[in-house]
């Protein structure tokens, strides 16, 4: 069972990870049409409108779900929505979950939004008790490679031509972050 701890804001320097409301979908809709943020968000290309973003909606808000985290990243100065940040699979008994990271709004790229996102889960991940955070990235996002690296990412394998891309097929990377040694 998913505690109130658990939805409530994680505030960071720039930015404050919230729970997702309703009125943040039309800005959902709009990335994920967009084929530069599919493409390195890994998302596929079905349909994505208005009924999609309402299910989508209620599955991310839903408190009974207590593998995953989901939050709306928004700038504290303006309050406005860049991007959307998770923690999904989480395992207990393990100790792992998955992350990602979309900042959806060009404009803040390479601003630090998503390094801050990243180590704000982070540490909300060491808050859950977790002792590993893993996620997939695609072989042609060196942008995003750079940053988990530079955090402290680690890769542990390679999923070999994943991705089908219209040039072709590309690997994915797994990576990890150990929150414990």
């Amino acid at each position: 069972m998913i505690t109130r701890s658990r939805l409530r804001p994680i505030i960071g320097e720039q930015i404050r990870l919230r729970p997702f409301q309703g009125r943040d979908l039309s800005r959902v809709i709009t990335w994920r049409r967009d084929g530069e943020l599919r493409r390195g968000a890994l998302w596929g290309e079905g349909v994505f409108g208005p009924r999609e973003a309402r299910r989508w909606l209620r599955a991310v808000t839903d408190a009974g779900d207590s593998s995953r985290l989901i939050f709306a990243v928004e700038l504290r100065a303006s309050g406005r929505l860049v991007g959307l940040t998770n923690l999904i699979r989480i395992d207990r008994a393990s100790g792992t979950a998955y992350f990602g990271v979309v900042i959806g709004e060009k404009d803040c790229w390479g601003r630090g939004v998503g390094g801050e996102t990243l180590r704000l889960m982070l540490g909300r991940a060491t808050a859950l008790g977790l002792r590993k955070v893993l996620l997939e990235v695609a072989a042609d996002n060196p942008r995003a490679i750079e940053l988990y690296r530079r955090v402290g990412f680690v890769t542990e394998g390679v999923l070999r031509r994943q991705l089908v891309r219209p040039e072709g097929a590309i690997d994915v990377l797994v990576m990890a972050y150990f929150l414990e040694e």
